[in-house]
């Protein structure tokens, strides 16, 4: 499939993680760093995929991306290829908000950033993928949807700042004595602006890993064979069942307005215990996904071979779903994952060095 490549020129790097200062020049297609332990190799990539995401791929603090005598750190990078040109830039200083820009403008929205450039980046930390807590998983997939889905990026931002002031409605209910009455009346608008965000958030996250997961099934079937099925699903507690990902493409998935309805139903049913536990037990930010080897949950039984089998197909799978999507090849950034492989795993994933993407290694 061709793509149209959006490569990185420069990166100019600040008191980001080791690096006091740093320009660097990649070359346009393969590109091997090669250095001992603590060289920052890690870093470097980690810092090209932050300018894709906004997050690091191994912290959830920005604090830790700052070197340990600094107090801020600055990234900034300059894009080229086939359409228009694009620099980005973020700076980081503890206390205060980020400060972005998008070709010299400042903007405020992570929605207004995130999606500009696409990257994928592979680590021996996916295993964490599959074996790792949904907030691990449900963390990964929303920074990868938000590359390529402008509208899931709004979603997600207005379901954050929506989900905080309702947990501060019922923090302030938890300690008051409230009738019946008036705690409904404070949280029924919240419920119903919270089920109409997440209506929309949860119909495109199934749409989305709908069409990644059959890609992925495909992978996984190469690595390994047909000896071992891959399947996916999507749980949440408001929904009847779990949602089958990855099987029936070209079907229609839920519609947002089926998923706002069944979620307004069970933050009714939730209202008196998350009045007494002071926040918001059910919804988007408590789903998860779950993969199943030959029927049996991956995270409980599957071997770590098994488990790394499936974190490698997903992410093979991501550059073909992401360049599909965007019609736009991603970054690749392969950060040692070569070293974890056996020979055939490793031949699969050299092929991407074919794909026409920018790659890191």
């Amino acid at each position: 499939m061709n793509s149209a490549r959006l490569v990185l020129e420069n990166l100019y790097l600040r008191d980001y993680r080791g690096y006091s200062q740093l320009v660097f020049s990649p070359d346009r297609h393969v590109n091997v760093l090669v250095g001992p332990n603590a060289a920052g190799k890690t870093n470097l990539l980690e810092a090209i995929n932050y300018l894709s995401t906004l997050r690091s791929p191994r912290t959830a603090r920005d604090a830790d991306l700052v070197r340990w005598d600094a107090v801020a750190f600055y990234i900034k990078g300059e894009f080229r290829g086939d359409g228009p040109s694009h620099t980005l830039e973020v700076g980081y200083r503890s206390g205060r908000r980020r400060a972005l820009r998008v070709d010299g403008v400042p903007v405020r929205r992570i929605a207004e950033f995130v999606g500009t450039i696409n990257s994928v980046f592979f680590s021996p930390d996916d295993l964490a993928l599959i074996k790792g807590s949904p907030g691990i998983r449900r963390s990964f997939f929303d920074a990868e949807i938000g590359q390529v889905d402008a509208r899931y990026r709004r979603d997600l931002e207005a379901f954050g700042r929506i989900l905080s002031q309702r947990n501060d409605c019922l923090k302030q209910l938890s300690f008051s004595r409230s009738s019946t009455s008036s705690a409904n009346a404070l949280l029924e608008p919240w419920d119903i602006q919270l089920a109409d965000v997440s209506g929309r958030l949860v119909s495109r996250r199934i749409d989305h890993v709908n069409r990644w997961m059959a890609l992925t099934r495909k992978v996984h079937a190469e690595l390994v064979g047909k000896k071992e099925a891959l399947a996916a699903t999507y749980r949440a507690e408001y929904l009847d069942d779990s949602i089958s990902l990855g099987v029936n493409v070209d079907e229609d998935g839920l519609e947002a307005s089926q998923v706002g309805s069944k979620l307004l139903a069970a933050l009714e049913a939730a209202r008196k215990e998350e009045i007494e536990r002071g926040y918001t037990r059910v919804g988007p930010h408590r789903d998860d996904y779950q993969f199943l080897v030959s029927d049996r949950i991956a995270r409980m039984y599957a071997s770590q071979g098994q488990q790394r089998s499936i974190a490698l197909a997903l992410k093979i799978a991501e550059v073909d779903w992401m360049r599909r999507e965007t019609s736009s090849a991603p970054i690749l950034l392969l950060d040692d994952v070569l070293s974890e492989l056996d020979v055939a795993r490793s031949n699969r994933l050299s092929e991407l060095l074919d794909s026409g993407s920018q790659t890191l290694i």
